[in-house]
C-alpha cells in the first residue's frame, strides 16, 4: 500500500485543524464581546482604565484557553499526523488513538507545560546554534543577513521543529517521556542539512506574509472601532483583531508545513542510532538541552519502560 501524501494527511486530519481555529475565534470573540460591554458600563469610549481592563480579560482569557483546551487539539492533531506518517495509514479511530496517546504523554496541562517549557527552550537555543552555521554557509548572502538580523524568524522556526520534537515523543517506541523528547531533539538537530535550511526559509516567507496581514487588518478595523470606543481602545481592538486573525491563519499554514516536514524528519528518526558522542555534541551546543538529557537519564533508570497504549 502505498503511504499517505502530505496533502491526503492534512485533508483526512483537517477536523483537528478546525478545533485549533476555533481556539483564537474564540479569544476574539471574548474580547470584541469585553470591550463592548465596558464601553456599554462607561457609557462610550472605554478610556485608559477600560482599556487595561479590557487587555487583562482578552489576555486572560486567551492564554486560559490555549493553556487548559487548545494544548490537547494541538497534540491530538501532532499525534494523529504521527501515527500517519510513520505507519503510513489513518487510523480508522483518530479521536481514540489521539486521546490515548495525549492522556499516556500527558495527564494533566500542567505535564504538557512542563515538557513544553523544556523542549522549547533546549530547540532555541540550538536552533541560534544552527543559525550562526547558516549565516557562514548560506550561498544567498540576503538570506544570510535576514537570518543574522531578524531573529524573529528563529521564532517562527521553532514551531516547526517544536512539532516534530512532539511527534517524536508520540511514537509508539516504548521510551519515556523525557527519553523521547531527548532522542527527537538530538535527532533534529543531527539531520538539521535535510531539515532545517526549508524550516528557516519557511520562517522567513511566513513572517513576511503575517505582517502584512496583520497590518491590513489592523488598518482596516482600527477606524472602524476608534470612533466608538476611543482612539486608544480602537487602535488597540484593531491590532487585536488583526493579532487573532494572523493566528487562524498561522494556525491552517502551520498545519501543512508541520505535515510536510513530518516525513523527512521520520525518514531520519525511525532508523537513528544516536551516539554518545552525538549527545555530548548537543549537550555543548545547548545547556538547556544537558538539563533535558540528564532528566531523560533520571526518568530512564526510575520509570519503567512499557509499550505506549
Amino acid at each position: 500500500m502505498d503511504k499517505l501524501s502530505p496533502e491526503q494527511i492534512f485533508n483526512k486530519t483537517f477536523k483537528y485543524v478546525f478545533f485549533r481555529v476555533l481556539i483564537p475565534i474564540a479569544s476574539l470573540a471574548f474580547s470584541l464581546i469585553i470591550m463592548k460591554v465596558i464601553s456599554a458600563i462607561m457609557g462610550g469610549e472605554v478610556g485608559w482604565v477600560g482599556t487595561l481592563i479590557w487587555l487583562i480579560f482578552t489576555v486572560g482569557f486567551a492564554f486560559g484557553v490555549e493553556f487548559f483546551v487548545g494544548y490537547k487539539f494541538h497534540a491530538s492533531h501532532v499525534a494523529v499526523v504521527t501515527d500517519a506518517v510513520s505507519v503510513g495509514v489513518i487510523a480508522d479511530d483518530m479521536d481514540a488513538m489521539a486521546k490515548e496517546l495525549v492522556e499516556y504523554r500527558f495527564p494533566s496541562c500542567n505535564d504538557y507545560l512542563a515538557y513544553s517549557r523544556i523542549v522549547k527552550g533546549s530547540i532555541g537555543q540550538l536552533q541560534k546554534h544552527l543559525n550562526v552555521f547558516l549565516e557562514k554557509k548560506m550561498s544567498v548572502l540576503v538570506l544570510g543577513q535576514l537570518i543574522k538580523l531578524a531573529q524573529i524568524f528563529v521564532g517562527a522556526a521553532l514551531s516547526f521543529a517544536y512539532d516534530l520534537i512532539l511527534g517524536y515523543t508520540f511514537w509508539r517506541d516504548g521510551k519515556t517521556l523525557f527519553t523521547s523528547a531527548s532522542d527527537g531533539v538530538a535527532i533534529y538537530y543531527n539531520c538539521w542539512k535535510r531539515i532545517a535550511q526549508n524550516v528557516l526559509i519557511l520562517a522567513a516567507e511566513l513572517i513576511g506574509g503575517m505582517a502584512l496581514l496583520f497590518i491590513f487588518t489592523a488598518a482596516v478595523f482600527m477606524p472602524i472601532l476608534a470612533p466608538t470606543y476611543g482612539p486608544l481602545a480602537g487602535g488597540l481592538g484593531g491590532c487585536a483583531v488583526g493579532y487573532f486573525v494572523c493566528t487562524v491563519v498561522k494556525t491552517v499554514i502551520d498545519s501543512r508545513l508541520m505535515i510536510k516536514l513530518m516525513f523527512p524528519f521520520f525518514e531520519e528518526a525511525q532508523y537513528a542510532d544516536i551516539t554518545e558522542e552525538e549527545y555530548g555534541m548537543t549537550c555543548n551546543a545547548s545547556p538547556k538541552y544537558k538539563k533535558l538529557y540528564n532528566k531523560a537519564l533520571y526518568e530512564a533508570q526510575t520509570a519503567p519502560q512499557q509499550p505506549q497504549g
